[in-house]
């Protein structure tokens, strides 16, 4: 069995590229070696183009037409297409993974032309795919509802924090926090700044907060779409002295800003996994996420969950983390036992079997 995997998305550039579906193609290429049997392999196509992966419009022209021409020539057995589109012509037989339809739930805050494209190639891959991978049970939901498929069609396969994102104690982490320059105590919240992060919200809610606290707002990731008004709402709230945007940083870095918090932050409204609440666990951080999409499926027992949209419950409960010893330290080996359950090595075993099943 030869699969090729889509692999034109997956960027070496820090930022925005190199999060999200890049990381899952790369975990999954290298979980996948050493789940392969004889006579199997998995082929990354596209990947190492710069022009393909930094231009959608050029990378879109790839994948419809020489990537179906590439699959026939090296004679592939199946194609996955990892982030929710497969050619729309072509001789080779198609899986597809969706991370979620944010494109049909919250159009207005995605940009139009991921929308355009999304909404009819979504469609019409899931329909033609001999299976698609959802991310999460509230993501095959989501599908089954728009689309009618059914659900022997949909692989429920979950992420997993990245082995490189750890845990960091000790002297270990003094030295990051000097490097870091992290003089206060502060809460933290990592994601793509983007609209349906709902940093408005947390943001308000810090505002609300900060007065009772000696805590600083950290925002660790790198900047997305249609987020022109973040800095303004910052300023408005007059906590441009208590808010920190530190950019894209090393997953090196990452481990020792989860590490370090006093509670972790996630306030988005829509997720189709959501795997910083997953990673803040692995690294000891105590939880404060919402209630909505596939975040309760992910973290369990071992958060706070919260409506999206109440900022004075978001408050809430960021008070009774860092007021409550007590409760954060339990929150904290929840979160790590929780994480545990997760692992790509699990992620590559379950695609694996979806692969074998596509191929006959």
């Amino acid at each position: 069995m030869r699969v090729g995997l889509n692999a034109a998305l997956m960027s070496s550039r820090g930022g925005y590229r190199q999060t999200g579906v890049s990381r899952y193609i790369r975990e999954l290429l290298t979980a996948l070696g050493p789940e392969l049997g004889p006579g199997e392999s998995v082929i990354p196509l596209g990947a190492g183009h710069p022009a393909i992966s930094e231009r959608p419009p050029l990378r879109i022209a790839w994948e419809q037409t020489v990537l179906p021409v590439e699959a026939r020539l090296r004679r592939l057995d199946l194609l996955h297409g990892p982030l929710h589109v497969a050619p729309f012509i072509s001789a080779t037989p198609a899986v597809i993974t969706v991370h979620d339809l944010a494109f049909l739930k919250y159009p207005d805050r995605v940009p139009r032309s991921r929308r355009l494209y999304l909404t009819p190639g979504t469609r019409r891959s899931a329909l033609r795919a001999r299976k698609v991978i959802a991310i999460s049970t509230s993501t095959a939901n989501d599908l089954m509802a728009w689309l009618e498929l059914p659900a022997s069609m949909i692989e429920v396969i979950p992420l997993a924090p990245t082995a490189s994102i750890q845990h960091i104690t000790g002297p270990a982490l003094d030295t990051f926090r000097q490097n870091a320059d992290i003089t206060r105590p502060y809460l933290l919240t990592v994601g793509t700044l983007e609209p349906r992060k709902n940093l408005s919200t947390l943001l308000r809610a810090f505002a609300a907060l900060a007065p009772e606290i000696p805590h600083d707002l950290v925002l660790v990731g790198p900047e997305g779409w249609l987020n022109e008004g973040l800095g303004e709402t910052v300023r408005a709230l007059g906590l441009a002295d208590r808010v920190r945007l530190t950019g894209f940083v090393s997953d090196e870095d990452l481990s020792g800003w989860y590490s370090a918090a006093d509670c972790f932050v996630f306030p988005s409204v829509y997720e189709g996994f959501g795997l910083p609440p997953l990673e803040a666990m692995r690294c000891g951080a105590p939880v404060v996420t919402t209630n909505v999409s596939s975040l309760p499926d992910v973290v369990g027992d071992a958060a706070i969950t919260v409506d999206p949209f109440d900022a004075e419950a978001l408050a809430a409960a960021m008070r009774r983390v860092i007021s409550d010893q007590a409760l954060a330290e339990e929150l904290c080996a929840r979160g790590i036992a929780r994480a545990a359950e997760f692992s790509w090595a699990r992620t590559a075993r379950e695609t694996l079997a979806v692969y074998r099943e596509a191929a006959r």
